[in-house]
C-alpha cells in the first residue's frame, strides 16, 4: 500500500466525519449530519448570489427551513436548533475544531484544526455599521465538503473550466453547464476572498508584501493579466454559443433553463470582474507603498529580537506552552553566557571609576587607610557641547545637518574621535523623534534623558538657537552619495538630523 497520501486523505475526510459530532439535539439527533449539510449548502448558494443574509440569526432561519423541507420541523425546538448552529460555528471550547491525522512526513499523529464557517470581513464591516451583526461565509473545508462528490477538490485553472462550460453548451448539456458555472463562481469567490484577506493583511502590516503569498503574487503579475484577457474571450464565446443554442435547439431545449444559465454566466462574469478589481487594487497599493514609503522596506542589519523573534514568530504563531516563554527569555537574562562572551570578559572591557590612579605597593600594611570613595564616571559636557554646537547652529539655519568629513575641520574631527561620549549621542538620537522642550527646566535639573540634557546645554550656550524650541528632531542615515566618515580613531555612519514639520 502507498501511504504517501494517507495523511492528506485523512485531513480531507476529518471535517466530514465530524460534521455534527458532539451535539445533543434531542429528537433531531438522528438527522444532525443531514441538517448540517443542508445548512452549508444554503449558505453556499447565498454566497453565490452575493446575499449577505448570513448572520447567526439568518443561519438559524436556514436550519428551520431545512427541518420543514425534511418534514421534521415538529421535532425541533428553539434550544436544539440554536445548539446545532452554535455547533457549526464553533467547537465545544469556543474555538477551532480539532481532529487527529497521520503526518506522512514526521510519521507521527498530529492535530488538524479547521472551521466550517469564518467571518466575512468585508460584509461584516458594512453590516456592523447598519445593525451590528457578524456575517459568516463558508470556510475552505466546508467548500470541500460541498464539492467532494463532484471531485473538484483540486483547483483547475479558471480558463480550463470556462472551456469545459463552453463545450457543455455547444452539445446542449445545459444542466451540466449550469452546475459547472456555479462551481466556477464559487471558486472565483474563494480566490477573491483570499486576495481580500491578503489586502487587509497588507494594510495592517506592509511587511506581508514579502510573505510567500505576496512574493508569489508579484511573480504571477503577467500570468494574471493574461488569464483575465483569456477569460474575456471565453465569456464572449459562451454568450454566442448560448444565443445559437437558443435559436437552433428551441424545440428541444427548455428556454427557461437557457435563461437561467445565461444569468449565471453573466453573474460569473461579474465575479471575475470583482476578482480583477481586487487584484489590480492590491498591485496599486503595493506600488504606492514602494514609491511613497520606501523606508518601510529597508532591511534592518543583523538579527533583531523584537522584529525577528517577537513580532514575526511569537505574535504570529504563538508558543506551544507557557514554559516556552521562560525558555525563550532565559537566554537573554541568564547570568552565565559561557557559549558567547562570558560575563567576566565583559567586565574586563569596562572602565571603572573606583580604582585609584596610584597603586599602593604595600596595600596589606596600610590597614588604617581610608577607603576610596566611589566616583561614577560622567559625561564631559563642556567638550561635548563644544562639538555639538555647530551641529545645532546649522540645524537652526538650514533645517538639517549631515555628519560628513567635509562638515568639520581636521581639528574638529580629531575632537570627535577623542570624545566617544559625543559620538554616542548620535546613536541615541537615531530613529527616535525628539521634541525640544518649549521652556528650559527650572534650576537646570530634572532632565534625565541625555539627549535632552545636551539640547538644554547647547541652547543655554547660544541664545540664537532658541528658535529650535518646540521643534521635533529626527535622525536617520543620509542617503547616497554621502559616505561613512573615516579618520584616525573615528569610523562613523553619515548621520543626518532634520527638523520634522508637523
Amino acid at each position: 500500500m502507498n501511504w504517501s497520501d494517507f495523511g492528506e486523505r485523512n485531513k480531507r475526510l476529518n471535517p466530514l466525519w465530524n460534521l455534527g459530532a458532539g451535539m445533543n439535539l434531542g429528537e433531531i439527533q438522528p438527522y444532525k449530519e443531514m441538517v448540517s449539510l443542508s445548512v452549508l449548502l444554503q449558505v453556499y448558494y447565498l454566497e453565490l448570489e452575493s446575499n449577505e443574509r448570513r448572520s447567526k440569526e439568518d443561519i438559524i432561519e436556514l436550519t428551520w427551513t431545512a427541518l420543514e423541507r425534511f418534514n421534521i420541523a415538529n421535532l425541533g425546538t428553539t434550544e436544539s436548533v440554536e445548539r446545532l448552529v452554535d455547533g457549526l460555528l464553533w467547537s465545544g471550547n469556543g474555538g477551532d475544531f480539532e481532529s487527529f491525522f497521520y503526518d506522512d512526513v514526521t510519521r507521527q499523529m498530529s492535530v488538524q484544526k479547521y472551521k466550517y464557517f469564518t467571518v466575512d470581513e468585508d460584509a461584516t464591516r458594512s453590516s456592523w455599521e447598519e445593525n451590528g451583526r457578524t456575517i459568516y461565509r463558508l470556510s475552505e473545508y466546508a467548500m470541500e465538503l460541498i464539492f467532494m462528490s463532484h471531485e473538484i477538490i483540486d483547483e483547475f485553472q479558471i480558463s480550463i473550466k470556462l472551456l469545459e462550460i463552453q463545450m457543455h453548451i455547444k452539445h446542449g448539456r445545459v444542466t451540466r453547464a449550469l452546475q459547472d458555472v456555479n462551481e466556477l463562481i464559487s471558486r472565483v469567490r474563494k480566490m477573491t476572498q483570499q486576495q481580500q484577506e491578503y489586502r487587509n493583511a497588507l494594510r495592517r502590516n506592509p511587511k506581508h508584501i514579502f510573505s510567500e503569498f505576496g512574493v508569489a503574487r508579484h511573480q504571477r503579475l503577467e500570468e494574471i493579466h493574461h488569464q483575465f484577457e483569456e477569460e474575456r474571450k471565453h465569456f464572449d464565446s459562451i454568450h454566442r454559443s448560448l444565443a445559437r443554442l437558443a435559436n437552433d435547439e428551441k424545440d428541444v431545449i427548455d428556454f427557461n433553463e437557457i435563461r437561467i444559465l445565461s444569468e449565471r454566466v453573466e453573474l460569473s462574469r461579474r465575479v471575475h470582474d470583482e476578482l480583477a478589481e481586487v487584484v489590480l487594487n492590491i498591485f496599486e497599493m503595493e506600488t504606492n507603498l514602494r514609491l511613497n514609503f520606501p523606508e518601510l522596506f529597508w532591511g534592518a542589519a543583523g538579527f533583531n529580537f523584537r522584529t525577528h523573534v517577537w513580532e514575526e514568530w511569537v505574535k504570529e504563531e504563538g508558543l506551544p506552552s507557557g514554559d516556552s516563554l521562560e525558555l525563550l527569555l532565559s537566554g537573554l537574562f541568564a547570568p552565565n553566557q559561557d557559549f558567547v562572551y562570558p560575563l567576566p570578559w565583559a567586565w574586563e572591557e569596562q572602565e571603572v571609576g573606583f580604582i585609584p590612579d596610584l597603586v599602593m605597593d604595600d596595600f596589606e600594611d596600610e590597614v588604617d587607610t581610608e577607603p576610596v570613595q566611589y566616583i561614577p564616571k560622567g559625561i564631559p559636557w563642556a567638550k561635548v557641547v563644544e562639538l555639538w554646537q555647530p551641529v545645532f547652529a546649522a540645524l537652526a539655519e538650514q533645517g538639517s545637518f549631515t555628519f560628513t568629513a567635509d562638515a568639520f575641520s581636521a581639528e574638529e574631527l580629531t575632537g570627535w574621535a577623542n570624545t566617544p561620549d559625543a559620538v554616542d549621542l548620535w546613536v541615541q538620537f537615531f530613529h527616535t523623534d525628539i521634541l525640544v522642550q518649549e521652556q528650559a527646566p527650572k534650576g537646570g535639573s530634572g532632565v534625565s534623558d541625555e539627549c535632552q540634557q545636551l539640547i538644554q546645554y547647547v541652547l543655554a550656550e547660544d541664545l540664537l538657537l532658541e528658535s529650535l524650541r518646540g521643534k521635533t528632531l529626527r535622525t536617520s542615515i543620509a542617503p547616497e552619495p554621502a559616505s561613512r566618515v573615516r579618520c584616525p580613531g573615528l569610523d562613523m555612519s553619515p548621520y543626518m538630523i532634520t527638523i520634522v514639520e508637523r
